[in-house]
């Protein structure tokens, strides 16, 4: 999933289809939380359900949105390096953090459970 999201960040902001600006825009913001729903729904299917540590099994939410924040950060900064006719923005990693927050919620719905586990004392 990772690959798949910088490959479509990757992508001139003109391949999108969108007839004007505002569309575009709205588009673009879509993306952006549904990849990044996407992906914290993988994150956090691996770390609560695939065995992974005991410490980030139990902290699987903030861990993904740790790390989803610093990957999509990353992601921002490289449309405005490294990615030829693409710019950074404040707002797709607004709308990243949406995304990374609906997978909480999604992960809730489908398994019944939060992906925090319970804390041992």
């Amino acid at each position: 999933m990772t690959v798949v999201v910088v490959a479509l960040h990757g992508m001139p902001g003109g391949e999108l289809g969108a007839h004007d600006w505002w569309m575009n825009q709205r588009l673009d913001i879509l993306l952006h939380a549904v990849l990044f729903g996407v992906w914290g729904m993988t994150a956090l299917i691996a770390l609560r359900k695939g065995g992974a540590s005991a410490r980030f099994s139990r902290n699987a939410w903030p861990v993904t949105v740790i790390f989803g924040l610093l990957f999509g950060l990353s992601m921002e900064w490289a449309q405005s390096v490294v990615f030829p006719g693409r710019g950074g923005d404040f707002v797709d990693l607004v709308a990243d953090f949406l995304g990374l927050c609906g997978a909480g919620f999604g992960f809730r719905a489908l398994y019944l459970e939060w992906p925090v586990g319970k804390r041992t004392l």
